[in-house]
């Protein structure tokens, strides 16, 4: 195999790549002298990379030429064609000896270190499927850290009482009222980054850094919507689209009826695909009224279905090796309600200190890092919300085993 370069032309190669990459942040940053001292910085590493080149070529001229030849020059050929030289080489070393200098790939000290290796410093992703339940519950902003809405109760009023010509009309029961009161919580974590990596990085590691956070949010947000949604009684139904129909005309009411739609997970959507009438025809279909999105048609009555991935619903095992799968079924607008004080703020420092705690109980052990210090930057990203169960009869949590 031909050696293209050597390993110090690449470890130089690498670095002008690295410096190119720092000179364009610091350009568009506006730091053009900083952005200077790269690109002087690069002339010099090229030059010392045309020298070291000009070395190899002619090294390997050199090698090339003398591989042509029978016997070094100086000396003298013995009876099987080997100078010299090669028989002085073997009867010091031997061999085995030889064998053991073989220069290979597979060993770094003899050649491998001479490889070029396809590194990239680019940042992949992989293929998920991100859900958040904040599109469909209900929300509103607030300016204020505690706060109350006012709801009338439900089921109060009763039929007037017949009253006959000239007699007494009778008092009627007044209207009653209740109160949801909100208390907003904090929730927010910090990135630790040291400056290296900050000077040393060809990506944005910023960027990154804030589209973790907002994956963060997301996260947090589902877990705080999902854990009210669930805490309410399981609904076991018997499967088929008879116990869905039933669940969602009889178990939430007219009321919800026409705004409900049903949640589920890989699992349950998958089952809702394969369900089918007498005569094999789907009951699931994408639905033209709504650009195509999912459906299930139970039966004259048409409810959207919404995937969610089997990361934030899980189904349960059950015996016979069967699946507990998570229907969450109703209008999750009137449901669950968040209150946002403030959106998810991201600030930076690089003078302050952190104080955090490993282990739990007697074990637990405190410790400070100073940003200062030890040469950091923090990151910090918070959120300010509560999340407040508004209708209790807006939606049922049920499961189905299958």
């Amino acid at each position: 195999m031909e050696i293209k370069c050597t390993k110090k032309m690449y470890e130089i190669s690498e670095e002008i790549k690295a410096l190119t990459a720092e000179a364009r942040v610091l350009q568009k940053n506006g730091e053009v002298a900083k952005a200077r001292e790269k690109v002087d910085r690069i002339h010099e590493l090229k030059a010392e990379y045309q020298t070291e080149k000009e070395l190899f070529e002619a090294e390997k001229l050199f090698s090339e030429d003398s591989g042509k030849k029978n016997s070094v020059p100086g000396t003298t050929a013995g009876a099987k064609g080997e100078s010299s030289f090669v028989k002085a080489f073997r009867s010091r070393f031997g061999s085995h000896e030889l064998n053991k200098s073989l220069m290979s790939e597979g060993s770094a000290a003899n050649g491998g270190y001479t490889v070029p290796q396809d590194i990239q410093t680019k940042i992949n992703e992989y293929k998920t499927n991100r859900f958040s339940f904040e599109g469909y519950i209900g929300k509103e902003n607030v300016n204020t850290n505690t706060g109350s809405r006012t709801y009338r109760k439900k089921n109060q009023s009763a039929p007037f009482s017949l009253v006959a010509e000239g007699g007494a009309i009778p008092l009627v029961a007044n209207p009653q009222y209740e109160v949801l009161t909100y208390s907003v919580k904090k929730y927010g974590g910090i990135i630790q980054v040291t400056d290296e990596l900050f000077e040393d990085t060809a990506e944005n590691i910023e960027a990154e850094i804030a589209m973790h956070f907002a994956l963060c949010r997301e996260d947090t947000l589902n877990a705080q919507i999902l854990s009210l949604l669930t805490a309410k009684s399981e609904t076991a139904l018997s499967g088929g689209i008879t116990s869905l129909r039933t669940a969602l005309i009889s178990g939430l009411g007219s009321a919800y009826t026409a705004s409900s739609a049903i949640y589920t997970n890989d699992d349950g959507y998958a089952y809702l695909c394969n369900l089918q009438d007498d005569n094999k025809r789907d009951y699931f279909f994408y639905d033209p009224r709504t650009g195509g999105a999912p459906a299930v048609n139970l039966g004259g009555i048409v409810v959207p279905v919404v995937q969610v991935p089997k990361t934030i619903m899980t189904s349960a095992s059950a015996t016979g090796n069967k699946l507990k799968m998570p229907f969450i079924i109703g209008d999750l607008g009137e449901a669950v309600h968040m209150f946002d004080r403030r959106q998810m703020s991201i600030s930076a420092s690089s003078s302050a200190t952190v104080t955090y705690t490993e282990g739990e109980g007697e074990n637990a052990e405190t410790h400070s890092v100073s940003a200062f210090q030890n040469g950091m930057t923090f990151l910090r990203a918070y959120l300010r919300a509560d999340f407040k169960t508004v209708d209790a009869d807006a939606w049922l949590n049920c499961t189905i085993t299958a």
